[in-house]
């Protein structure tokens, strides 16, 4: 409990030190968030950078996880060993965010530490013996406003003597201390800067949902972490409502700056960019990016283009060759015997007189101009499928 209070004291000296500086508890809880925001930044970056490697070598764990199902102990062996062969920590993605828990909680805890008040303890007590001792009946004692007493700020500093001699904790015109839901009792006018405050929590929390989802495929999170990313953004506006203003403002200042941090981490890391190749910022903050493709189906796409592109290679190939086989059919047929004459081929009667009646360059020239098709008989060097029906008609 010491370490903690050590930690408490030192994060409400820092917070004590800007207001002396500034003199605004706006800037000095603002410039506290960044502060803390900007150490656990490495931490953040750690962590996700563990969790990336672990979500692309995720296939392959579940490969051993399937082969050694049976055998709990060689299951363990091989995972360690496959650890250490790819130089991975399983905490590696957990540890840098544990870590950030402790942090943020005492920051929560000195914040809220600056709306306390003062005790009321013995003050109903004095009201009733003072009417006692004035011989009137006794009665509820009527509620007052206390000055601050806040926790954990040094009594010798400026902002614990600004805030022990005041009843409200005023910046830009707004008291920290006061609530959305109290500030309604007051009409919606006076709640606006709150219900600001509150709608910049949401929409920033809304964009950190959208630019985790952009850089992840629904199978790389299980259905637990994505009901958590759905809710999440809903949650803190809704505690917010109850909770003093300057809490609301650490939310709104922490949030804006993981939206940066997150655009970092996906363009430096993720290496996420527009899909159209424009300049624009908008696939930085989850907009108009779809997540990336497995690399599985990357690779079995490229299967099969190369599968349909085969054929028409092969389908060039035969039709040269059937190019340059049309000046010599006759002995094409000749070498199938007789079967293949009487189908194929013709006499150099026929032959001569279609040529005749074509020109000496008709053959060829069509036989370039249209593809031809493969023969029934892989050895037949016939010429090219059109020109078979002209000469079945001429035998006849």
């Amino acid at each position: 409990m010491e370490a903690f209070e050590a930690f408490f004291k030192a994060f409400a000296s820092v917070l004590a030190f800007f207001y002396d500086t500034t003199g605004n508890y706006a800037v000095a809880i603002i410039l506290l968030t960044l502060v803390v925001m900007i150490i656990v930044t490495p931490l953040t970056l750690k962590g996700t950078r563990s969790m990336m490697v672990m979500q692309q070598l995720q296939p392959e764990m579940k490969k051993i996880q399937t082969r050694y199902k049976d055998d709990r102990q060689k299951l363990n062996e091989e995972l360690l060993k496959f650890y250490k062969e790819n130089s991975i920590n399983p905490l590696g993605g957990c540890l840098p965010l544990l870590v950030q828990m402790p942090v943020f909680l005492v920051l929560y805890q000195v914040l809220s530490g600056l709306t306390r008040r003062a005790s009321d303890l013995g003050a109903n007590a004095g009201w009733v013996s003072s009417q006692f001792g004035l011989g009137e009946t006794p009665t509820k004692a009527p509620a007052f406003e206390r000055v601050f007493d806040p926790n954990w700020i040094n009594p010798s500093t400026k902002m614990y003597q600004d805030l022990s001699s005041s009843y409200q904790m005023e910046a830009f015109g707004l008291d920290l201390s006061e609530s959305a839901s109290k500030a309604m009792n007051q009409g919606i006018a006076h709640a606006l800067p709150f219900l600001v405050l509150i709608v910049i929590v949401a929409i920033t929390g809304f964009i950190q949902q959208r630019q985790i989802q952009g850089r992840t495929t629904g199978a790389q999170t299980n259905s637990q972490q994505q009901m958590i990313m759905k809710i999440m953004p809903f949650f803190l506006p809704v505690i917010s409502f109850g909770l003093p203003a300057g809490l609301v403002l650490y939310f709104a200042v922490s949030n804006i700056y993981r939206i940066g941090q997150q655009a970092f981490i996906s363009k430096s890391i993720y290496g996420i960019s527009a899909p159209d190749g424009t300049k624009s910022w908008k696939h930085l903050f989850g907009f108009g990016v779809q997540p990336k493709a497995a690399p599985k189906a990357k690779k079995s796409k490229s299967k099969s283009i190369s599968a349909t592109s085969r054929p028409a290679k092969n389908a060039g190939a035969k039709g040269g060759a059937a190019k340059g086989s049309t000046k010599a059919p006759a002995k094409a047929g000749a070498s199938k015997g007789g079967r293949t004459t009487g189908r194929t081929t013709t006499s150099s009667r026929d032959t001569k007189g279609s040529d005749s009646s074509k020109g000496p360059d008709t053959g060829s020239d069509r036989a370039a101009s249209t593809p031809s098709t493969p023969s029934t008989d892989a050895s037949d060097a016939s010429p090219s499928q059109p020109l078979q029906p002209r000469v079945r008609k001429k035998k006849r």
